[in-house]
């Protein structure tokens, strides 16, 4: 298509400008065309490693199928952390408990944003 449009703008069929201005939405389209690849390429990448975590996730699991009890070992291995709501006093609403897993969840960059400091 450059080499067309250049070989039209030698001849004197394309005036300059517009092939100059052709050119740049071609470099344009060119660009925006790469830049979601490399957003499909990203997204794709991610998916893979989520389905990578869920089985591995499975297989974790697999082990626990009959269990009664749940050990150290098992809180150890399936889940990444706990977070538990502010005690409210004088209300009889129960406190929320959060678990999140390993692997399923996002884990927390820094974990000291679990606490709030009221001083």
């Amino acid at each position: 298509m450059i080499c067309s449009v250049y070989e039209d703008k030698v001849i004197g069929k394309i005036p300059e400008e517009i092939c100059v201005q052709m050119l740049e939405q071609y470099q344009n389209e060119q660009k925006a065309l790469e830049q979601q690849v490399q957003e499909l390429s990203e997204r794709m990448s991610a998916v893979r490693q989520d389905e990578q975590d869920i089985e591995e996730f499975i297989h974790r699991l697999k082990k626990y199928t009959d269990v009664q009890e749940l050990t150290r070992e098992m809180c150890l291995e399936l889940i990444e952390y706990i977070t538990v709501d502010e005690f409210v006093r004088y209300s009889s609403a129960p406190r929320e408990i959060h678990i999140y897993y390993k692997l399923l969840d996002k884990p927390l960059k820094d974990r000291r944003n679990l606490f709030i400091d009221e001083n």
